[in-house]
């Protein structure tokens, strides 16, 4: 009988034990779900910050555009922030610096007449001769 009473008394103190760690388990189980359910909260500067980037980064793309088409067809830039000529002996260059960009028109002749849309960067070509 001691025997019976000790079995029972250790059945219940393992079905506790289990209760608990099943328990256990759900709790963490929760916990790993409100963590991944969780999503950052974006402040309002960073949301306005991302938003006028985006623009200024279209403006710039619409611009560059237009004043490419322009001048691959021969046309003057829209976009000229400074317009500036070079005079040399043998003829000039016009440049027309805009936001990123600048084109140079040759009129010379030591070197072959066209336009050219280059990064702002970029230099007046220098005479071969």
């Amino acid at each position: 009988m001691e025997e019976e009473v000790k079995n029972e008394v250790e059945e219940e103190v393992m079905e506790e034990e289990v209760e608990n760690e099943v328990e256990e388990v759900k709790e963490n189980k929760n916990e790993a779900k409100d963590f991944l359910d969780e999503k950052p909260k974006k402040s309002i500067f960073k949301t306005i910050f991302n938003i006028i980037f985006w623009i200024v980064i279209l403006i710039l793309l619409v611009t560059w555009i237009m004043d490419y088409m322009n001048v691959r067809n021969n046309k003057k830039p829209s976009f000229c922030i400074s317009n500036n000529t070079h005079k040399y002996d043998d003829g000039t260059v016009k440049e027309c610096v805009g936001l990123g960009y600048k084109v140079y028109e040759y009129n010379r002749s030591s070197m072959t007449n066209g336009t050219e849309f280059v990064p702002f960067f970029v230099g007046i070509r220098e005479s071969s001769k």
